[in-house]
């Protein structure tokens, strides 16, 4: 496998030059890899799109669908750059394949940064639609998922997850995360979330805080057992609507660990 993996870098090298006008070294894609024992940790960066025009993401994807039983831990980051303010991963082809990660543990996705130009999302276009439960249907063992979309209500469909990780970000949809969270019943074994809330100051859009009090008032953040210890939950929330009483009546529901961010999206002075 090392050899493909230096064979496709070097692919996606000519490519970019041929294709792309040159390769930069910041802002072009690569692949880069770690190696223990018979395990890969894989990061691709570049862009997310696959329309037939991007050969780096498309050959990666193709390539870790072949030897999806030898991958660790995946990674998908890339420079600031989209189409109309996005910038898009879409994973159907990963989907579409008859690919099983059996030994993967961690699957992370670049997030948007609050000074980011474009928002990055996973979508084929702008709808998540259910791409987050079908990939990690396809990770039996993965415990830490890093997504910069909401999962539809399929990820709770899903059967006894191993995660003990979970970092989300709204995205552009909630897909009503925090609700969903209130009523599962599949991640027994997580014990640390962090949320991003949208962050644009529209209410209708963002999680209200009734929801955060369904959250607080289920199962969900219980005292995890995890390998055999007890672990308390401890919970990143980053948003801007919740007031300090409203903070404080959710802890008196359930004393958790709550780390509160309180995020706003970058806006260029006028």
């Amino acid at each position: 496998m090392i050899k493909e993996l230096i064979k496709l870098q070097e692919d996606i090298y000519n490519y970019e030059m041929e294709e792309n006008d040159g390769y930069w070294a910041d802002w072009s894609p690569k692949i880069n890899f770690y190696k223990a024992e018979d395990w890969y940790e894989l990061t691709y960066f570049g862009d997310g799109y696959d329309d037939g025009y991007n050969f780096a993401f498309a050959a990666f994807i193709d390539l870790i669908i072949k030897h999806s039983s030898k991958i660790k831990s995946l990674l998908f980051t890339g420079a600031d750059e989209g189409a109309n303010g996005t910038k898009n991963w879409d994973f159907t082809r990963l989907i579409n394949s008859g690919a099983v990660f059996e030994n993967l543990e961690s699957f992370r996705v670049k997030l948007t940064d609050t000074g980011d130009h474009n928002t990055s999302i996973i979508a084929a276009s702008y709808d998540e639609d259910g791409q987050i439960a079908a990939l990690v249907a396809k990770m039996p063992i993965l415990r830490v998922l890093q997504v910069p979309s909401a999962p539809n209500d399929n990820f709770f469909k899903l059967k006894d997850l191993s995660l003990q990780q979970l970092i989300v970000q709204a995205g552009y949809n909630t897909q009503d995360f925090i609700k969903n969270l209130s009523a599962c019943d599949n991640m027994k074994n997580l014990y640390a979330l962090d949320w991003t809330d949208i962050l644009d100051d529209v209410d209708s859009i963002g999680t209200k805080y009734e929801q955060y009090k369904e959250l607080f008032s289920s199962r969900f953040f219980d005292t995890q057992t995890v390998e055999g210890r007890k672990i308390r939950f401890h919970f990143t929330l980053r948003e801007n609507k919740l007031t300090t009483e409203q903070l404080q009546e959710l802890i008196k529901i359930k004393n958790i660990q709550l780390l509160y961010i309180r995020a706003f999206s970058g806006q260029y002075a006028r």
